[in-house]
């Protein structure tokens, strides 16, 4: 679901998160900048995997758990990054452990973000992502 107006945003960005409320905050803090496109939504593994593949997003944005149990935002990343190497990830969650910081950044996660710290870094994270892309 395209939810913003295409015209000069260069950036595409893929949400996947099982919180429909924390989902519509990204999408909304996403599109306060108008370099940036969010070009699909997932809450769930399969939705995810599929939206991604067909959006081709230049970053996607991953909590960790998602609605139906099948896999994991890491999961995605994983099937994701094999198919598509480019795909910049950032992965969030509430459940910040040492082991959900190495799975995120062995499936190839650029960043792991503690929600209930560091939600409001996104945007600056995509500006950083998205001029580190404009410099390649």
């Amino acid at each position: 679901m395209n939810r913003s107006n295409p015209a000069d945003r260069d950036m595409k960005v893929f949400v996947v998160e099982d919180s429909v409320a924390v989902r519509e905050r990204l999408v909304e803090m996403i599109l306060e900048d108008e370099t940036m496109e969010v070009v699909g939504e997932a809450d769930s593994y399969g939705n995810a995997v599929a939206g991604i593949i067909r959006t081709v997003p230049d970053v996607a944005i991953l909590d960790i758990k998602l609605a139906d149990n099948s896999g994991s935002g890491i999961d995605v990343l994983h099937k994701v990054r094999k198919l598509m190497p480019k795909v910049r990830a950032i992965v969030i969650s509430n459940n910040v452990t040492p082991q959900h910081v190495k799975s995120s950044a062995d499936a190839g996660a650029e960043y792991f973000l503690d929600k209930s710290v560091d939600f409001e870094r996104i945007p600056e994270i995509l500006r950083q992502i998205r001029s580190s892309k404009i410099s390649r």
